[in-house]
């Protein structure tokens, strides 16, 4: 099992060094197919730094290898911190402040569950443990990035004030790669071998589709932070998934018709990424290109490795179209963008169906002229500063050093998950199922213009939605934000959800991590 922190927060003289690694080894390697794995952990190995040479965020790393008990012993003299789940107070590797939180609650929960330690506590309970998921490899390494410090970010709140029901809350991160296939496996071993109460995460929709699968299988609740197909929500939704994200149905919804209003050309071509998100968010854009007066005169459809935009862009002007439909993701997103003549955008309107954060603001030469949100930094909404400011104190030495809709949804996703379950007064997944499909947020409490609420039909956020432009300068490329519109819930609706149908409590097994 790999357990990774990988840019916890540093202070004093420590902050410029961003990464940090804790992996956790098992001298047995699970024990085979399907063995428990955190029984069998006998060793734990300390890494300060990334070791992958292709990050962004690679430094010089040390690396030391202990025994578990060891561990124990290393991390108690100093600054003691009070752990309720176990024996032992743990000061931390001494100014590294937030990798040491990250190793005291690990520690604890992999010797207790490994039988190492013993809880002597009264009343203590073990933690809640939560996997996130998401791939830290390829073309969403820094979204999955982004993501896990929001969960990072609302879990460390909850912990502070003494965690959920009087457990700690424990997150292990894992990669469930880009491979549908080899992502249901990763969810199937973290259930069945780490016995994880929860999961969330996901950003690329097919990985969403095949791992909430598997948890609808054995009753585990499924959030998914930010996966924006229109298909999550209604053919590969489930009873124990929720999805926090707006879609791109929602997006294109409000940008096509703010683009067509806008042009004398009505002709409209779909750019489409080829994969579950591009053909979902592309098939429900054609509904509402006719709904505004737009015709569309074709498709083109690129590959999920986008290596060469030239012969698609040339593809695109071919077709003479007002509106150019775009559904491209990732660091695909960012080679078409430095590809296209600036001039084009005079011509035609760019229509992006969702551009997060990540696609952005690592490519400033980079231009969206119109393109969809749910949050950005500068939004004059309550509580946005706040939460700027406190994510700036933890990050703001990293290369994504200020936050993004990425962050902002997993981190409201993980608040609304742990509230449920404080509610419930239970961890049984039914209990906290209901609670969640009875949510609902004011505009100050998801820092946006609109109140929030989960649709109990599709179990997906209705939320506000933002009509925006990019146009960033190269010294401060985080101004380069500027929101044109805010788009109520009502207004950005999806109405394909009303086709959602949701397994039956009745089929859906009970789970109670």
């Amino acid at each position: 099992m790999t357990v990774m922190d990988r840019h916890s927060p540093c202070v004093g003289p420590t902050a410029r060094q961003t990464a940090a690694v804790v992996e956790c080894a098992a001298a047995n390697q699970y024990g085979g197919r399907g063995g428990p794995a955190l029984t069998s952990l006998t060793s734990i190995t300390f890494s300060h730094g990334w070791t992958g040479t292709s990050s962004p965020w690679n430094k010089e790393h040390w690396q030391e290898e202990m025994t578990l008990k060891e561990a124990v012993h290393r991390f108690r003299p100093g600054r003691r911190r009070d752990v309720p789940c176990g024996l032992y107070r743990f000061s931390g590797l001494y100014r590294f402040s937030g990798l040491y939180r990250f190793i005291h609650r690990f520690i604890l929960a992999a010797l207790t569950l490994s039988g190492v330690i013993g809880v002597t506590n009264a009343g203590a309970q073990d933690p809640i443990l939560i996997a996130h998921v998401a791939p830290t490899t390829g073309r969403f390494a820094l979204h999955a990035e982004s993501d896990r410090r929001g969960a990072e970010m609302a879990i460390e709140e909850v912990n502070v004030r003494g965690g959920v029901l009087g457990r700690q809350v424990v997150l292990l991160t894992r990669n469930p790669t880009l491979d549908p296939q080899k992502a249901a496996e990763v969810a199937n071993s973290l259930i069945v071998d780490n016995k994880i109460g929860f999961m969330l995460g996901a950003i690329d929709s097919g990985v969403a589709a095949s791992m909430s699968a598997v948890c609808q299988k054995y009753g585990v609740i499924f959030i998914n932070t930010n996966s924006s197909s229109p298909s999550e929500s209604v053919e590969n939704a489930h009873r124990t998934k929720f999805v926090f994200d707006a879609n791109a149905a929602n997006f294109n919804r409000a940008l096509l018709k703010y683009a067509l209003q806008q042009r004398e050309s009505k002709r409209v071509v779909l750019l489409t990424e080829d994969n579950t998100w591009g053909h979902s968010s592309a098939q429900a854009s054609r509904q509402y290109i006719e709904e505004y007066g737009g015709n569309v005169v074709g498709e083109v459809v690129v590959p999920v490795t986008l290596r060469d935009p030239q012969t698609a862009l040339r593809e695109v002007e071919s077709k003479r179209a007002g509106v150019v439909a775009v559904n491209i993701s990732g660091s695909n997103q960012i080679k078409l963008f430095s590809q296209i003549d600036p001039e084009v955008f005079k011509r035609q309107a760019w229509v992006v169906g969702e551009v997060d954060w990540e696609e952005m603001y690592p490519a400033p030469g980079t231009p969206r002229p119109l393109y969809g949100t749910t949050w950005a930094w500068n939004l004059d909404t309550p509580g946005t500063a706040d939460f700027v400011a406190r994510y700036r104190q933890r990050y703001g030495h990293t290369r994504i050093d200020y936050p993004g809709d990425v962050t902002h949804s997993a981190y409201l996703a993980t608040q609304a998950l742990l509230s449920a379950i404080e509610r419930a007064g239970t961890t049984d997944n039914h209990a906290v199922i209901r609670q969640l499909e009875t949510s609902r947020w004011t505009a100050k409490e998801r820092m946006q213009d609109h109140p929030a609420y989960i649709d109990p039909v599709s179990h997906h956020l209705q939320q506000t939605v933002y009509i925006a432009t990019w146009e960033p300068s190269h010294e401060h490329p985080e101004g380069g934000v500027r929101i044109l519109s805010p788009v109520t819930p009502e207004q950005a609706r999806y109405e394909g959800e009303v086709a959602t149908r949701l397994e039956p409590f009745a089929n859906t097994p009970h789970y109670k991590p």
